[in-house]
């Protein structure tokens, strides 16, 4: 079934079972343009894409939308009086076994158990201070982890496709070292033990590479699972945004780290149960917790800017090598053709030139990967453990 003809059910579904809910629910037609939607509906996964995807497709997110349903509009006082009706029809339902019945000690035991949920249905309301935008603040929180989630993953399965071609070249030098081998061996100058070893190695290049493609594979069905297709759909990877690596140089952490803290979604959470703490015991406790998740937050900023600045040096460097590699192979062509070495090494040199440029890119998206940490880091997701 196509995408849009789920999300269209979905729809359907929340206007039956609840009230419309514009934040959460799978949006309406005129949520985005005619343009807007047939991308979106069409078979190709751009980057760009990701967040609006993963908002009306995701499995998780659609099913947080009707779970927010029961929750939408309530206070913490709401929720605690439920806490507390739930214990009163427990309470309700204890009978306690006369001395002498049949199955005294099983009856005893479920009353007394039902004693221990009041206990801790009260104790629940009691300390309770959540309320319905706490659940839409952890649902979104939620959301937007997702969506950096599958991020990530669009990238790594970029990278696993860089390293294909370096796998693959590795399975070609292993097969014309085997060649090699059989030729010495037919000449009497390798004994069989030289060609089993040349024979292992192609065996093992081979399943490198095949290990590779599959672990691409199953990173690829990941992703696409995540914003919505079924296992095996037909679907396109589009290409990743352009590296830029003087967004570094423009960052002003100081600033970032406030922003942060103003953003982060466990922040917020904390902030809202301190001011519908009504203990003074729970006053104390999220005291407490908000200051340390500041200061987390603070820290982690830091360090994500930290790992951003390493990437940006390790790219660079990779592409300077990259480069020196290039220039070294495009002259070792030109002595090829001059006949003053032989293909042999000029294609040790080609090889060398190849894993250079593998690592460029791998090196390139990793700085990528520490962009998407940094800037989520900075939009509301830094850790605060």
């Amino acid at each position: 079934m196509k995408r849009w003809k789920i999300a269209g059910l979905f729809a359907m579904a929340l206007m039956v079972s609840a009230a419309p809910f514009q934040a959460f629910a799978t949006s309406p037609e005129f949520a985005y343009t005619a343009e807007k939607w047939a991308s979106l509906r069409d078979n190709k996964l751009e980057y760009g894409e990701i967040a609006d995807l993963i908002h009306e497709y995701n499995t998780t997110v659609r099913q947080n939308e009707l779970d927010y349903q029961e929750y939408k509009g309530k206070t913490s006082t709401d929720i605690a009086e439920e806490y507390y009706d739930s214990a009163n029809e427990v309470s309700e339902r204890i009978r306690y076994p006369d001395d002498d019945s049949a199955n005294y000690a099983n009856q005893i035991a479920s009353a007394l158990n039902s004693e221990i949920s009041v206990t801790n249905l009260t104790e629940q309301g009691d300390s309770n201070v959540d309320d319905g935008e706490i659940k839409r603040l952890g649902y979104e929180q939620q959301e937007k982890n997702l969506v950096q989630q599958a991020q990530k993953l669009m990238i790594s399965y970029y990278s696993g496709k860089a390293s294909l071609a370096t796998l693959e070249d590795a399975v070609t030098q292993a097969e014309t070292a085997y060649t090699q081998a059989q030729t010495r061996k037919a000449a009497g100058m390798a004994l069989q033990s030289d060609l089993d070893t040349a024979a292992e190695a192609v065996t093992n290049a081979k399943a490198s590479l095949q290990s590779a493609k599959s672990s691409l594979e199953q990173t690829k069905q990941q992703l696409i699972i995540m914003m919505g297709w079924n296992y095996n759909d037909s679907v396109e990877i589009g290409s990743l945004p352009d590296v830029d690596t003087s967004v570094v140089s423009k960052i002003n952490v100081t600033s970032d780290i406030q922003t942060a803290i103003a953003n982060n979604y466990s922040v917020k959470i904390t902030e809202r149960r301190l001011a519908n703490s009504q203990s003074e015991n729970n006053r104390a406790t999220y005291t407490n917790t908000l200051a340390n998740q500041k200061e987390t937050v603070s820290t982690n900023v830091k360090n994500a800017y930290n790992s951003l600045v390493l990437a940006k040096d390790s790219y660079d460097q990779a592409k300077t090598s990259y480069d020196l590699a290039e220039k070294e192979r495009a002259a070792a062509e030109l002595r090829l053709s001059a006949g003053t070495i032989t293909k042999k090494t000029y294609e040790k040199q080609e090889s060398a030139c190849l894993s250079a440029k593998t690592s460029m890119e791998t090196a390139k998206l990793s700085f990528l990967t520490a962009q998407v940490t940094y800037d989520w880091a900075v939009a509301g997701l830094a850790s605060v453990s």
